[in-house]
């Protein structure tokens, strides 16, 4: 089990690496993702690095965002909250919802792709729509290829150190807050509703922002906890987190700024301290 402030590898191919029977290990030979019922590609699309969670122990943060499709769950959530129940609705993947123009401005082309989007149908039309986004976590720490090929060939991870570190903080600054900045205001201006799939673990490690209601929601939040279950780590019982987007934008900015005395104060210890880390002294 995985020490304080540790992560071990919980998943390889869908299944628990506590997991030994004939089923899970058919389904690692044959790098087959059981969330999407099809061959894995992540990294490699002929040689997949089929890791799909870490664990502290208690409950697993997935560093794969096909880990979420457990079950088409996520969809059937947003749903219910976005169009309301006994709705049918399709699940449309990374649809583009920006339009610009090319360098010589004579053709139009899209990006912003969306993660997923879901379609209301009725009368064999769409008549509404929301926005699904999924973020999972970046790692820090020694590459795990050697961690998994060990694995795959000995069925234990043997004197590999299988601890690793989900990288929370980078993973929502570098990627979640560039795609939020993205398509958020888009789909506000259109008065749809826009949903942000993470676990728990990813979510209890964002800063503190305010909440609001469901009505006044621009920005829903769906965690989930991934937790082990006789050898199988599911999908546990969704928490439904309401935000405003401009509250989430403030908390998610990387740091507050100083008072402008300690850049001063940093400038001026430069100037003075040690000569390789002085400035080049110019004059207009």
């Amino acid at each position: 089990m995985a020490g304080p402030n540790t992560f071990e590898v919980a998943e390889i191919f869908g299944y628990s690496v506590n997991d030994q029977s004939t089923a899970a290990w058919k389904a690692r030979n044959a790098r087959h993702c059981r969330f999407r019922n099809s061959a894995c590609t992540k990294d490699k699309k002929d040689d997949p690095l089929g890791i799909c969670s870490l664990t502290d122990g208690v409950a697993a943060a997935a560093i794969c965002p096909v880990r979420y499709l457990d079950g088409d769950r996520l969809f059937s959530d947003a749903a219910k909250l976005a169009f309301g129940e006994g709705v049918q609705f399709g699940v449309f993947p990374e649809i583009r919802i920006l339009k610009i123009q090319d360098e010589l401005g004579e053709h139009e082309k899209k990006i912003g792709k969306v993660d997923f989007v879901l379609g209301q149908i009725k009368n064999q039309n769409v008549i509404d729509f929301a926005a699904v986004e999924v973020q999972a976590s970046y790692f820090s720490g020694l590459s795990t290829r050697p961690l998994f090929n060990h694995f795959m060939k000995h069925r234990d991870f043997g004197e590999c150190d299988p601890k690793r570190r989900p990288d929370f903080r980078s993973s929502a600054q570098k990627r979640l807050v560039p795609q939020l900045q993205l398509k958020v205001p888009v789909f506000r201006r259109w008065g749809k509703k826009f949903f942000v799939v993470t676990d728990t673990q990813f979510f209890g490690a964002l800063p503190e922002f305010s909440k609001t209601t469901m009505a006044n929601s621009e920005l829903t939040w769906l965690t989930y906890p991934i937790v082990e279950h006789n050898k199988t780590y599911v999908l546990g019982p969704v928490e439904t987190v309401y935000s405003a987007w401009d509250d989430v934008q403030n908390s998610l900015r990387e740091g507050s700024p100083p008072e402008p005395k300690e850049i001063v104060d940093e400038l001026d210890s430069k100037l003075s301290g040690p000569p390789k880390g002085r400035p080049r002294i110019l004059k207009t």
